[in-house]
């Protein structure tokens, strides 16, 4: 299994949804992730799905379009046909955990709150690569939080 630790910008409010045959509850976002420095610097875009309690939880949580999250989770590509026929990559990330981090870079909160620095980075620096410790961060214990009958059918197509 290939793992990957990033920190993003959530690009959509999540949407919860339900599987159709295991009732099994998951939500899809996309996180935009800044790769490089200076004048050779890019966005890459990796589709999101978080599972079960994780999922619900993440839903509770302040995060909102333009957020930062620090995801953990499996990395995989899929491969797609644009309209045009030419073949498309997508950057997928199935989280297993994850870390809201609210205020950074001055940004407000859901309840319009802006975060300290202290409080939001981990060395206090003003650098958000480190993610806040806060009472939404989520490490799960096991798989799913005892999601693991998935079948193809509960898994959502991009």
């Amino acid at each position: 299994m290939t793992t990957i630790t990033t920190i993003g910008r959530i690009t959509k409010d999540f949407e919860l949804k339900k599987g159709e045959k295991s009732g099994c509850v998951y939500a899809n976002f996309s996180l935009a992730v800044n790769d490089g420095f200076d004048g050779g610097q890019k966005t890459l875009y990796y589709e999101c799905t978080v599972f079960g309690a994780d999922a619900e939880r993440l839903i509770k949580a302040k995060a909102r379009k333009g957020s930062l999250l620090q995801v953990t989770g499996k990395f995989g590509v899929s491969e797609f046909t644009r309209n045009n026929g030419e073949s498309g990559y997508s950057l997928k990330i199935t989280v297993l955990a994850w870390s809201y981090i609210p205020g950074a870079n001055g940004q407000k909160d859901a309840n319009g709150e802006t975060g300290n620095n202290d409080a939001n980075n981990a060395n206090g620096n003003g650098n958000s690569q480190a993610p806040a410790q806060n009472q939404e961060a989520h490490h799960p214990e096991g798989d799913f939080n005892g999601v693991t009958n998935l079948d193809d059918d509960d898994m959502p197509l991009y």
